[in-house]
């Protein structure tokens, strides 16, 4: 049985986590402060040093809370496709798009967030930010002869770049509408804008004719 003290400290610095989260989404990295997390929770600021050690642990705990779900998001959508399949490629990128949809301040806060002063790496991302995932799946479909052998990274980060683009797209502004996403015009979601890439994911752009007159 749990001890009563244990649920009620987890259940406030879940708390906190959430509040910190929403402003990092609203005002940014520069903006938080103890202080003002404090205020959201209605707490007092050295309330938050018995759950975090100072500003940046609190920030890294955020980043790395977003990271977690995400990638238990992406992990969920795919396990009822059996690997090598198509459809599991295509399950993550529907399942990256929903996250960002559903936990908008989540995705804002993974993205947007430099905890240090150079550029991060994949590496420094929590669980890699799903690209490790996203490559084994790359991988098995191509061992299965589902998709054409490539470069695993390069098609990965093509993959990774096309759906991260249109959520960034979704998030920023209205997409328009267009004959291939078979609904109204400016009523566009990056789900709807995702499916009618499929084609053009699958195939490519260059016409057939054009592939054997290339230098």
């Amino acid at each position: 049985m749990q001890d009563v003290g244990e649920v009620t400290h987890r259940d406030h610095e879940a708390t906190i986590l959430e509040a910190a989260r929403d402003l990092l989404a609203e005002r940014g990295l520069a903006a938080l402060s103890m202080r003002s997390v404090a205020e959201r929770v209605g707490v007092s600021a050295t309330a938050l040093y018995h759950y975090f050690e100072n500003k940046q642990d609190l920030v890294d705990r955020v980043v790395k809370s977003a990271f977690e779900r995400f990638g238990a998001y992406l992990d969920e959508a795919i396990a009822r496709y059996p690997k090598g399949s198509f459809d599991r490629v295509r399950a993550i990128g529907e399942a990256y798009i929903s996250f960002a949809q559903e936990h908008q301040a989540y995705f804002r806060v993974m993205f947007s967030i430099q905890l240090r002063d150079h550029l991060r790496t994949i590496e420094d991302l929590p669980g890699g930010g799903g690209y490790p995932l996203l490559r084994q799946c790359g991988v098995e479909a191509m061992d299965a002869g589902v998709m054409r052998p490539a470069d695993p990274d390069l098609v990965s980060h093509f993959l990774w770049a096309t759906v991260h683009g249109v959520v960034t797209l979704g998030l920023a502004c209205r997409l328009a509408g267009c004959e291939g996403c078979r609904c109204e015009e400016g009523d566009v979601s990056p789900m709807d804008l995702f499916h009618a890439f499929g084609p053009l994911i699958r195939h490519g752009l260059e016409a057939p004719a054009a592939q054997g007159v290339r230098p």
